[in-house]
């Protein structure tokens, strides 16, 4: 029988990687992340979670690691975040080609210099086009539920998933996280059948493919990654008749025929909530779209969501220099929408707030801000 505990999203994490019946964990330490890999270690040490757990001198090191343990047909985990998801970046690229379901845990946290251990999203944001499932959390629940969808999915399409949360607002805030007993098993036993590395059955991984098998290749991976959100979808609804709790692509808040819409991902999302209850209340008809899973990017659900809408205005606690905040960008992008304002917020961890937010609706509505603006003070 599940229970409640109060704890941060780190501590969920490692809580639903001990029940996910992972083979190897691969990590290295880097705040605000360590706590994830500290919890597991303490779980393997104790003999409640029968992994190996393998110690790397670099955040590359450990997804090599996790790629050689995925090939030759282990469930595996990692965790890391900021300039360590940096250093992954190539192995990235290599897990999502070879097709491999590793399934990892980011602490979002800003990018350097200047140094800096506060939320942000840049981090994660900027591996987009790495072949990566991608995943965002609003809270510690969200962040132990998905992880449990991120495995099932990644294994059906045969392409790893991201799971990311805001570092500290997310990862170290304690609120209460409901925790399965043995309901989850029979979910999370099931093991995708793929091809593994097997002395008996000889394979080439990784060979050199010239350009007439290069790009059917690719494209035959784009595909698997597209797919996703249908393994989403099936996943998610076996996951609610488990635990009464509903995962979408996107998740919908505040009035159907609304004239404002408040896109938003991550723990930014939590605080656009009460910023849409104030806009109600003052009878500016709103709703919160938050994107729950970033790629596949949900096209079809956010046209479907925003087609309507006079306002559309885009939170992004992240940036894409010289082009300004990547979720703007990348609905504006996608949907070809021209009525979309983004405010680029919270870098390293600033203050936003719901007053914040409402005031930055309220100056788009009163003419006041006609493009792309930030929330920032000098005070």
């Amino acid at each position: 029988m599940s229970k409640k505990i109060v704890i941060g999203g780190n501590d969920a994490i490692a809580y639903a990687v001990k029940q996910s019946l992972v083979d190897v964990v691969s990590a290295y330490p880097i705040t605000p992340q360590t706590s994830i890999i500290e919890k597991i270690a303490d779980f393997i040490a104790k003999g409640e979670m029968n992994a190996r757990f393998i110690k790397v001198e670099s955040e590359h090191s450990a997804m090599a690691a996790a790629m050689g343990a995925s090939i030759a047909g282990g469930r595996v985990f990692t965790a890391t975040s900021s300039q360590g998801l940096l250093l992954m970046h190539e192995v990235l690229h290599w897990s999502s080609g070879a097709r491999l379901p590793i399934v990892m845990a980011n602490a979002n946290r800003a990018v350097a210099p200047p140094w800096s251990i506060w939320a942000e999203q840049t981090d994660s944001l900027a591996q987009r086009d790495t072949g990566w499932i991608q995943f965002y959390a609003s809270n510690s629940q969200e962040a132990y539920d998905l992880l449990f969808i991120a495995f099932r999915v990644a294994e059906r399409v045969k392409i790893p998933a991201m799971v990311c949360m805001d570092g500290f607002l997310v990862t170290h805030t304690k609120e209460p996280v409901e925790i399965f007993d043995d309901e989850i098993n029979d979910f999370i036993k099931v093991k995708e059948k793929r091809d593994v590395l097997d002395i008996d059955d000889p394979k080439a991984f990784g060979a050199l493919a010239f350009p007439k098998d290069y790009m059917p290749i690719k494209l035959e991976q784009n595909k698997a990654v597209f797919s996703a959100a249908d393994a989403f979808d099936e996943f998610s609804k076996q996951f609610y008749d488990i635990s009464g709790r509903k995962y979408k692509e996107l998740e919908v808040y505040g009035e159907n025929n609304a004239e404002v819409a408040v896109v938003a991902l991550g723990s930014i999302a939590e605080t656009a909530h009460l910023a849409v209850d104030v806009l109600n209340s003052s009878g500016i008809k709103s709703k919160l779209v938050k994107i729950n899973m970033f790629r596949p990017f949900p096209k079809k659900s956010l046209d479907a969501e925003l087609k309507n809408v006079k306002h559309i205005v885009v939170f992004d606690r992240n940036i894409s220099h010289g082009k300004g905040g990547i979720v703007k960008d990348e609905v504006t992008g996608s949907l070809g929408l021209g009525n979309v304002i983004g405010y680029v917020c919270g870098l390293g961890g600033y203050d936003v707030t719901e007053d914040d937010m409402v005031n930055a609706v309220r100056d788009v509505l009163d003419g006041k801000v006609k493009e792309d603006s930030y929330l920032w003070s000098e005070k």
